[in-house]
């Protein structure tokens, strides 16, 4: 008989796995039950826990939490026009700061929706689902203005956290590098750098030293700095950042912590750390989400080095520079941080009402 096997000459094509679009929004709520809940509670907590205004008389510190049962099935909350929810618990200790005396509690923070099989949640009897997001990713982006009247390019840097204060660098046609914060009014970059401790012109130009400088940068920029002393630089970025309030220094030195420094106020994230740690080529650690003076430094010395040719802008638009928000992260970010800090604020009033004794 003869051989009738089938031979190909193609080539084998690879099948690729199926893609499970309901087990990425399943295991990113459960990442946010099983971390994100605690990681938001540590928050709060801070340093000392939640303390009246006075700090001296009562402070609360919330610690292990767990998840209770259901009260109802998807089916019978959907039958019930109910919702499908868990309630949480958390073990909350008050501390009387006169007395010493402590107390320990299981309290009820609240019901918490549940995830059905399917990645959706009821609400009210009504299934919904939560559309994960396609956001600019926080990082540095340099990009270059044409000055329409010398034709000449100026590039400028943008510093976009998740959570804080923007930072805009900018070469003017002067050839003086200044700053702008929240886009509130220009100063000089060096204002900055003497407020984070660099605070003479020689330590400032030893920053740069090895640069090439055909513009002369940073010594047009230092002699714009009306500033010498890094004290006369906080005063003066508080008097910028906070016009017609009285500028005390312990004022503005509290100020800057809190502007880029205060993991509460200011946010890159951890995909934020690593784009700034692989766009500057610092090497801060990855678990540090606020800003460093490497960072700033290394920002301003790049910038720097695009205005004399050296290095390359990016394209802001561009999907390198874009990340995908999932469920559990909009969830606690958007949603569960924002109700703790009103039931933060909530705690502090009551006792401050509240007597010690």
């Amino acid at each position: 008989m003869p051989d009738n096997t089938r031979i190909s000459w193609g080539q084998d094509k690879k099948h690729l796995p199926t893609l499970d679009l309901t087990k990425a929004q399943l295991d990113s709520y459960q990442d946010f039950l099983d971390t994100g809940i605690q990681e938001s509670l540590t928050e709060v907590n801070g340093e000392k826990g939640i303390e009246d205004f006075t700090g001296k008389n009562w402070s609360l510190k919330f610690g292990a939490y767990r998840l209770g049962e259901a009260k109802y099935s998807p089916e019978e909350a959907r039958k019930k026009a109910v919702s499908f929810e868990v309630p949480l618990y958390v073990q909350a200790t008050l501390l009387n700061k006169k007395t010493g005396e402590e107390k320990t509690q299981e309290v009820f923070l609240g019901d918490l929706p549940k995830m059905t099989l399917v990645g959706t949640f009821i609400i009210n009897g009504i299934e919904r689902a939560v559309v994960t997001q396609l956001v600019r990713s926080p990082g540095i982006f340099f990009s270059a203005d044409e000055d329409l009247t010398t034709k000449r390019l100026l590039y400028k840097a943008e510093l976009r956290p998740l959570r804080g204060s923007w930072i805009e660098m900018t070469v003017g046609k002067r050839n003086v590098v200044t700053i702008k914060i929240d886009r509130r009014r220009k100063m000089p970059v060096t204002v900055l750098l003497r407020a984070i401790g660099y605070s003479s012109d020689e330590e400032i130009k030893e920053l740069f030293k090895d640069l090439k400088d055909e513009h002369n940068l940073i010594e047009n920029t230092i002699l714009k700095d009306s500033s010498k002393t890094q004290s006369e630089a906080l005063i003066e970025l508080y008097e910028k950042m906070r016009p017609g309030e009285p500028a005390v220094l312990e004022s503005a030195r509290t100020y800057l912590k809190q502007l880029f420094f205060d993991p509460r106020r200011y946010d890159l994230a951890k995909v934020g750390r690593y784009k700034l740690n692989k766009r500057l080529k610092v090497q801060v650690n990855p678990d540090t989400t606020v800003l460093s003076t490497e960072d700033i430094v290394a920002a301003i010395r790049y910038l720097i080095g695009l205005q004399n040719g050296v290095g390359k802008t990016d394209d802001i638009d561009h999907l390198s520079n874009r990340r995908v928000k999932r469920i559990g992260e909009l969830v606690q970010g958007n949603a569960f941080r924002i109700g703790l800090i009103r039931l933060e604020r909530s705690i502090r009033e009551k006792m401050s009402l509240t007597k010690t004794d």
